[in-house]
């Protein structure tokens, strides 16, 4: 029997061509769903480059008749999978308050549930594949596909980043694992793989890892700007037959922007004129790097701390006497507009708070720190090769780290926070993680690829509802062929390690 691969593939394009090349190398039968928007989708219907037995397009599916929702079924599905439909749902930034354009009744939520999940059952119980392969979730529609793939145990290679810290950055951006399960947070091994070929610390040039925080490119915003106009000039569909578009007519994303670069040009001036920019030198501290909102790590991964400030709050009622707590946004937040001023003035009307102004180099603070506590940051993992202890609030990385507390609850905080700041971190523990990470993972250029998709198929990167070019897609395949070859091989090598 041929094994049934189905492919969950969006507006991150590279996973197409893994499609195709893993067909170019396997005996298989694939299988997919396309959740992207209505001019790409034409390509997707005509192409002819992966022969796939049979494909769907999510947004052909979803609340294309107006009815009750039916909460007998969506309980069914809970009991049967296991599944907090709740949970991942109102944590979707399309169905909370990160949505500027549209508010979901809870109608519409249950039923674009119902939907998706009765989509799902019957392609499922249809094609009945082998293997689903995808990129880590990012959304409540991709992440409940995932869970329910999961619960019929059907065998995933979920493509995710390990954050192995490097000499020059937080993270290997070209190293990756195949999982079914993003951050693990297995019991580390006792010894070092003996097939292990991997240079110790001692024989590393330098371990002064440093941080991969980086301030946008300004030429991103000329970008983001180009890909407005190109809305403003296109022909949108995606607003009446994309719940994700709902809302976003041209006259309500052009006050947006409007009114969004006024309040970014506020805020950059208040934090110039009020953020600390410089470390104390004689203070005792803990830091919490704040995440990126909107972010998957806080959204999926971290359901019940997705309120930073209560989390902010938390630990500094629980710090010891004669301890701050140093806070930092992160420079990412540079494409969000910010955070907003008042929130920025809450933070600091806490006594024994001190907000930082982004640009404070993030090493710098974690080196001069007592500990480093984190929601589900590589912050974390950097702190241990800065040898400082860490706490974090849910599982980071695949193996577990000694010198890292994981909380059990909240009320665990103030326990937590001094028995950590007493904390060692051992040279050995870093070595056994390191080659255990490295053990299962492998090099790639999939984010470079990416970024090439995102310039070659989208304006900017930003607008995705672009007709996409036969031949520039072919071009592109055989521009990155080798990469996606080795890609591709490195699954079907999995692929055959189940099927043994």
């Amino acid at each position: 029997m041929r094994p049934k691969i189905f492919f969950w593939l969006d507006n991150v394009y590279p996973h197409f061509g893994l499609a195709k090349f893993i067909q170019d190398n396997f005996d298989c039968e694939l299988f997919s769903i396309f959740d992207i928007a209505d001019k790409p989708k034409i390509f997707f219907q005509k192409q002819k480059l992966v022969n796939f037995s049979k494909t769907w397009f999510y947004h052909d599916h979803i609340l294309k008749s107006k009815r009750t929702p039916d909460l007998e079924y969506l309980k069914s599905v809970e009991e049967k999978y296991n599944i907090p439909l709740l949970l991942i749902a109102l944590n979707d930034r399309f169905f909370n308050h990160f949505n500027e354009f549209y508010k979901f009744s809870s109608d519409e939520i249950l039923l674009i549930l119902e939907d998706e999940i009765k989509l799902y059952e019957k392609i499922l119980d249809d094609v009945k594949p082998d293997f689903l392969i995808m990129f880590e979730t990012h959304q409540q529609h991709n992440h409940i596909f995932y869970e329910i793939c999961k619960a019929r145990n059907i065998k995933i290679l979920l493509t995710t980043t390990t954050r192995i810290p490097s000499q020059n950055k937080s993270f290997h951006s070209d190293m990756f694992y195949l999982t079914d399960e993003v951050d693990k947070f297995l019991p580390l091994p006792d010894t070092i793989h003996p097939n292990s070929n991997r240079k110790k610390d001692s024989e590393r040039k330098s371990t002064d890892y440093k941080s991969d925080e980086s301030i946008p490119e300004s030429g991103s915003i000329f970008k983001y700007f180009s890909a407005f106009i190109k809305f403003l000039s296109t022909n949108d569909t995606n607003v009446d037959s994309h719940f994700t578009y709902f809302g976003s007519n041209k006259l309500k994303v052009l006050v947006k922007v409007f009114f969004s670069e006024l309040r970014k040009k506020y805020r950059e001036s208040f934090m110039e004129k009020n953020l600390d920019m410089k470390i104390g030198d004689n203070e005792q501290f803990v830091y919490f790097p704040l995440h990126q909102e909107q972010e998957r790590v806080l959204l999926i991964g971290a359901p019940f701390y997705t309120h930073q400030f209560e989390v902010i709050q938390h630990i500094s009622k629980s710090l010891p006497i004669g301890y701050k707590l140093y806070v930092k946004d992160h420079p990412v937040m540079d494409v969000r507009g910010w955070r907003s001023v008042s929130e920025m003035k809450k933070i600091m009307s806490l006594y024994n708070v001190k907000l930082l102004h982004y640009s404070v180099d993030s090493d710098e603070i974690i080196k001069k720190s007592s500990l480093v506590i984190s929601i589900k940051g590589s912050s974390a993992l950097q702190a241990a090769f800065h040898h400082k202890p860490s706490i974090i609030f849910e599982n980071i990385g695949l193996y577990q780290l000694p010198s890292i507390h994981k909380l059990k609850c909240i009320t665990e905080l103030p326990d937590a926070i001094r028995s950590s700041i007493k904390k060692k971190v051992n040279s050995d523990d870093l070595e056994k993680y390191l080659d255990a990470t490295k053990y299962d993972t492998f090099e790639s250029s999939y984010m470079q690829i990416h970024d090439y998709f995102q310039e070659e198929f989208k304006v900017g990167g930003y607008y995705t509802n672009v007709e996409i070019d036969s031949q520039k897609m072919i071009t592109t395949f055989e521009k990155f062929s080798e990469e996606f070859t080795e890609l591709a091989l490195i699954h079907i090598e999995k692929i055959k390690e189940f099927l043994k």
